[in-house]
C-alpha cells in the first residue's frame, strides 16, 4: 500500500532535515528520503550566520547546536587576509560579522556541517509528524493536479516502495533529481577552475601561525590567482584544518604535490597528515524557477555556490524557513496558491 504524507522531502542533508523540522513543528506530516545513513564527515559549511542561529532558536535546538561546537567558547570567528603567503608582512583583519551582531537576536556560530546535521537529525527525531527514511533514494517522481508520487528504492537492499503527498521538495543538492525530473534549467557563471579541498592535521601549522592574531580562517591572496583565494580554515584549535585552493586541470590525488601547495600558501615548512583530498569546480548556478507545479527545490538544488563562508548552507536554511510556513499555510487552508 502506498504511504501518504502532506510533504515528501527528497534529500536529508541539513537543508532537507531543517525543512522537516520546520514542517514538523507545524504538525505537517512529512517524510525525508536520504540515501546516506549518516552525515558525511567533510568539514564544509562551518560558518553559521546570526540569522541561521535565530532559526535554530525557533527550532528549539540552538543550545544543542552551540554545545556541539569543536572550538572553545568565545574563540574568535573571523579571518585574516595576507598578500602572497601567511608569512607576509602585508596582512589585515577584515571587518566581519561581529560588526553587525548587535542587530540580531542570536550570535553567529562555527562548527563542521556534519555536527550541524547531527543536531538537526536529533531534533527531527523528536517530532511525531516526521518520518525519516535514511538509506533510500528517489527513483521516479510524478505529479498531477491532486498530488505527487515518489518511487523510492533501498540503497543497499531490494526494497522499493511508493510515497504519495500533496507536495514534494527537492533538497537533494546541485545534481538534484527533482530539478532534473521537471526540466528546471539553471544559469550562472562557470570560472573554469578546478579547486582542491584538503582536510588534514598539523600542529606545526597551528604553532607557525601564532605570529598572527588568532582567527578561524587565514587567506593567502596573490595577483597570479586572479582573485581566487587559497585559504586555511580551522576545524578545531591546535590540529584540525581544511584548505581550499586552485589547482591545474590535470591534478589528481596521485600526481600533484599537495603538501608543497600547503607550504607555499603558508610561507613555511610544516608536517601534515591528510584525512581527505577532493576536488570541486568553481562555479555559481541559479535555477530559473524554484517551483514546478507541486514540486519545489531548495538549497543547492536551487542555487549552488562555491563553498566559501557557507553561503550555500545559510541560504538553504533561509529557503526552507521561508518555504516551510508557506506550505503549512497552504495545507492548512489559510494560504492560497499564490503564496
Amino acid at each position: 500500500m502506498d504511504q501518504r504524507y502532506q510533504v515528501i522531502i527528497v534529500g536529508g542533508g541539513p537543508v532537507g532535515v531543517a525543512l522537516a523540522v520546520e514542517l514538523g513543528q507545524r504538525d505537517i506530516s512529512c517524510v525525508v528520503v536520504e540515501r546516506h545513513m549518516t552525515p558525511q564527515r567533510i568539514p564544509k559549511g562551518q560558518n553559521l550566520t546570526h540569522r541561521s542561529l535565530e532559526h535554530f532558536y525557533f527550532w528549539e535546538a540552538v543550545d544543542e547546536l552551540r554545545a556541539a561546537r569543536l572550538l572553545p567558547t568565545g574563540y574568535p570567528i573571523g579571518g585574516i587576509t595576507a598578500y602572497g603567503d601567511l608569512m607576509s608582512d602585508h596582512w589585515y583583519v577584515p571587518v566581519g560579522r561581529e560588526s553587525y551582531g548587535d542587530y540580531f537576536f542570536q550570535a553567529n556560530e562555527r562548527l563542521p556541517q556534519y555536527l550541524t546535521e547531527e543536531v538537526l537529525r536529533a531534533r527531527m527525531a523528536e517530532l511525531h509528524s516526521v518520518t525519516s527514511m535514511f538509506g533510500w533514494s528517489a527513483e521516479a517522481i510524478e505529479q498531477d493536479d491532486h498530488g505527487v508520487r515518489v518511487t523510492i528504492s533501498e540503497e543497499n537492499g531490494p526494497g522499493r516502495q511508493a510515497l504519495e503527498a500533496d507536495y514534494v521538495v527537492g533538497c537533494d543538492g546541485a545534481r538534484s533529481t527533482v530539478r532534473e525530473r521537471f526540466g528546471i534549467q539553471r544559469e550562472g557563471t562557470d570560472f573554469d577552475q578546478k579547486m582542491a579541498l584538503l582536510v588534514f592535521r598539523s600542529r606545526e601549522l597551528h604553532e607557525g601561525l601564532k605570529r598572527l592574531p588568532e582567527r578561524t580562517v587565514y587567506r593567502a591572496l596573490s595577483p597570479d590567482l586572479k582573485g581566487v583565494w587559497q585559504f586555511f580554515g580551522r576545524i578545531d584549535v591546535g590540529e584540525g584544518w581544511f584548505f581550499h585552493a586552485p589547482v591545474p586541470r590535470d591534478a589528481t590525488t596521485e600526481n600533484y604535490d599537495f603538501h608543497g601547495l600547503l607550504q607555499r600558501a603558508a610561507g613555511f615548512d610544516f608536517t601534515v597528515e591528510f584525512d581527505h583530498i577532493g576536488f570541486w569546480e568553481l562555479r555559481v548556478a541559479v535555477a530559473n524557477t524554484y517551483r514546478h507545479g507541486r514540486a519545489f527545490i531548495a538549497g543547492d538544488a536551487a542555487h549552488s555556490h562555491p563553498p566559501y563562508g557557507a553561503y550555500g548552507l545559510n541560504s538553504g536554511l533561509e529557503d526552507v524557513t521561508n518555504l516551510g510556513w508557506k506550505l503549512a499555510a497552504a495545507l492548512n487552508g489559510w494560504g492560497g496558491d499564490a503564496l
